[in-house]
């Protein structure tokens, strides 16, 4: 439930695991708001996440156990909230 309360913030509304090895989240965000979103993580972090218009795909957590799945995510979602609330104050 955490999972889907942190997603639900940043703007992605389906959180599904496509093939094996990767993980969708599905998005109506647009690019601009993606940069803005993505600027937070740190650079290994950035290119495990592939924009795409609708979703954004999660590369090779797919591969990893459940509970280790959930707190990366967990952990990417709490970084970017942290890059919304950096541009709420502006």
């Amino acid at each position: 439930m955490e999972l889907k309360q942190l997603a639900k913030k940043p703007g992605f509304s389906r959180i599904k695991p496509e093939n094996k090895q990767h993980i969708v989240l599905e998005t109506p965000i647009e690019e601009p708001t993606w940069n803005l979103l993505v600027a937070n993580l740190p650079e290994k972090l950035k290119t495990r996440f592939v924009y795409s218009p609708a979703k954004v795909t999660v590369r090779g957590l797919g591969v990893f156990k459940a509970d280790q799945q959930l707190q990366n995510l967990i952990d990417a979602f709490g970084r970017m909230q942290s890059a919304i609330a950096k541009v709420a104050v502006l």
